[in-house]
């Protein structure tokens, strides 16, 4: 063989191994963040209900922290500055204390990352799924596949005992949102009472059910 067709088929293998190794990474990197969201899931299955405290930072700058109650199935209560946003699945009510007033609408999922049936169990099937290693957490990366999605790429951070520690993402002004989780306790057998709201005494309502 001469060394121009040698070195042409050394080129060859080459790029072949090249495509192979990329083709395998690609296929590993999908199958690593189909775990990570399956064992999340698994993780979530088993939680009947759930309370934190959420820091939200926009740019790295504190903008909000948050009281989160949850119960399954679309139980919600978010406790933050004047406002109180009450679910129990079938109706919400917004308090506003500063204002004395009290929304009232039908229930419906709205896509935030502070809606955890959403985030867990809906928007990953609208996604390509990343996972890799971060220092003790691993990280999962939810790209949506359409741009008519409710949120842009969300990332998140789940410890080892597949709870959610952190998220990020961008918002359409393209800051940077984060929100993290502490004192995450799980399975308290929270009272319903948690997820109803009578407005107080006062205080103007605005009922759009």
């Amino acid at each position: 063989m001469s060394q121009k067709r040698f070195i042409k088929l050394v080129n060859k293998i080459s790029c072949l191994s090249f495509i192979v190794v990329f083709s395998f990474t690609g296929i590993y990197a999908q199958n690593t963040g189909e775990e990570y969201l399956n064992s999340l899931q698994n993780k979530f299955n088993t939680i009947k209900d759930l309370t934190a405290n959420v820091d939200q930072t926009i740019n790295g700058k504190s903008s909000l922290l948050v009281k989160i109650f949850f119960k399954k199935e679309n139980n919600i209560r978010l406790e933050f500055g004047n406002s109180t946003i009450v679910s129990d699945g079938i109706s919400s009510w917004n308090y506003n204390k500063k204002e004395n007033k009290v929304i009232i609408s039908d229930y419906e999922e709205d896509g935030s990352l502070f809606s955890i049936n959403f985030l867990v169990y809906q928007f990953p099937a609208q996604c390509t799924l990343k996972g890799e290693q971060d220092g003790n957490l691993r990280k999962l990366t939810l790209a949506p596949k359409s741009k008519t999605a409710n949120l842009g790429e969300v990332t998140l951070w789940i410890n080892k005992e597949d709870l959610i520690e952190k998220i990020q993402t961008n918002d359409h002004a393209n800051r940077l949102i984060e929100l993290k989780f502490s004192n995450i306790k799980t399975n308290q057998n929270l009272s319903n009472s948690n997820f109803q709201f009578s407005p107080p005494q006062g205080s103007k309502v605005i009922d759009l059910r």
